[in-house]
């Protein structure tokens, strides 16, 4: 197998992709997978500083399904010639606190033939931030091996991943970071650091954390935060195997982010924490086309003086974010919630991970969900639920009035294909929500919105029946 700079072949096709970029730079990961008439579909995320050039993300940039011109071009360098895209990118998430924007992107293209089946392609740039280690130029390649596997008779597809483009660490503290893998073949994936021979997978950062240690088999990374302060980048390639004797790769994908250490005030156990929700680390929830996804994710801050400020999300085209509100009455808790319906151009596998951030700039352990969607239609209720779905809550919206009735309610609501965590209240303020032991729990909506049954989420008031 032969590999290339973002790269891709066919018939021993292997293609590589190359990519470079710029001082706001905060990271990417590119993946593929093959399609219909003989294609590879291509798929990117890329990571900027917020602020910079055409990187602007807002609630009504992810709404309106607004185009990012994005930086650079995916160039064909070897077996073909030619640009095939430019890196433009649907925003998926933001950050107000951390200044920057990500999404994602894909496109499908058909290498023209080639004597050798060997095909490069590269997106290419300038710099990253200034860093502790390494240089500024970056570069990601991607390797895939086209020909139909023995085992399955079918072409492979690379594993995918994601990553919150900055990571916080607590200077003088230990750390582990899990780096999320999902493969549709179910192929064995391990992790390694990107190199830069005998192709260049990562430019001016290749293994620039020094003291860190990764175990490649399970793509877990530990670091002591114990040398600089500043800017580090990460670059990875996460690679799928057929069997866990293999050595030579079916595909090599490169995920690349920044690791930021700073100093704090603050203890090493006092950052944020993720208590269970319905999505945990490494949860799988199948999604029908056609179907709405709607989940509450709820943040504890790490100590009685500090508060949850942000839920960061690395998002699948489309997913929407509500606002920060707090939880329950204890006063360390906040949450935020997500929606979203995914279209027929979104069956397969997508990753979803998220990250509590509080008011001293600490980061929880990112948690991070395989969302499956599957290629059947469910017809969605749009009507109004009955009235005897309703619960029913006391005058002050703040316990339910048949608190026995609430629990076969969620029971059957969760039982159901498919499941509904979310129920209608008597007080348009309020929903409430079912976890998967029908235990319900009632939510408030932010102020200005009320519970709109029909789309599953909070939405301003009077606007659910129009």
């Amino acid at each position: 197998m032969t590999y290339i700079s973002l790269t891709f072949w066919f018939t021993c096709m292997i293609l590589y992709f190359h990519v470079v970029e710029s001082s706001h730079f905060r990271g990417g990961f590119i993946s593929w997978k093959p399609a219909e008439n003989n294609q590879i579909e291509i798929n990117y995320r890329v990571a900027f500083r917020r602020s910079a050039g055409s990187h602007m993300c807002d609630e009504n940039t992810i709404d309106n399904g607004t185009i990012n011109s994005g930086e650079g071009t995916l160039t064909c360098l070897k077996g073909c010639s030619g640009s095939i895209t430019t890196m433009s990118y649907y925003c998926t998430d933001f950050s107000d606190i951390e200044e920057w924007t990500t999404g994602t992107n894909s496109v499908k293209y058909n290498p023209s033939a080639s004597s050798d089946n060997l095909y490069h392609f590269g997106f290419t740039g300038c710099c990253w931030i200034t860093l502790v280690e390494g240089g500024s130029s970056w570069v990601m390649r991607t390797t895939a091996d086209l020909n139909k596997r023995k085992d399955t008779g079918k072409i492979n597809s690379s594993p995918i991943s994601a990553m919150q483009p900055i990571v916080r660490f607590n200077y003088g503290c230990d750390y582990t970071l899990k780096i999320p893998v999902s493969d549709d073949d179910g192929d064995v994936v391990r992790c390694r650091w990107s190199i830069k021979t005998p192709y260049d997978e990562c430019g001016g950062v290749c293994q620039a954390l020094n003291g860190s240690y990764l175990d490649e088999s399970s793509c877990v990374l530990s670091y002591n935060a114990t040398s600089s302060l500043g800017w580090y980048a990460v670059a990875l390639q996460i690679e799928d195997f057929q069997k866990s004797s293999d050595t030579v790769p079916l595909s090599s994908v490169p995920l690349q982010f920044l690791i930021v250490v700073a100093k704090s005030s603050e203890s090493c156990a006092s950052r944020p924490v993720l208590p269970p929700n319905i999505i945990t680390d490494g949860s799988v929830h199948h999604i029908s086309v056609n179907t709405i996804f709607n989940e509450s994710i709820v943040a504890r801050s790490g100590g009685e003086t500090l508060r949850v400020t942000a839920i960061d999300t690395v998002s699948p085209i489309g997913m929407i974010k509500s606002e920060l509100f707090t939880h329950g009455t204890s006063g360390r808790e906040w949450f935020v919630t997500v929606t979203w319906k995914p279209t027929k151009n979104q069956i397969g596998t997508h990753l979803f991970c998220f990250t509590a951030v509080d008011n001293m700039g600490q980061s929880s352990v990112q948690t991070c969900a395989t969302l499956v969607v599957d290629d059947h239609v469910v017809s969605q209720v749009t009507e109004n639920p009955e009235s005897d779905a309703m619960v029913v809550l006391n005058p002050s919206c703040s316990a339910f009035k048949t608190p026995e009735k609430v629990r076969n309610k969620c029971i059957q609501a969760v039982a159901a294909v498919p499941p509904l965590f979310y129920l209608e209240s008597s007080c348009p303020s309020h929903f409430v929500q079912c976890n998967e032991l029908g235990i319900g729990y009632i939510m408030p909506c932010a102020p200005g919105t009320e519970w709109c049954q029909q789309k599953l989420t909070c939405d301003r008031v009077g606007s659910c029946k129009t």
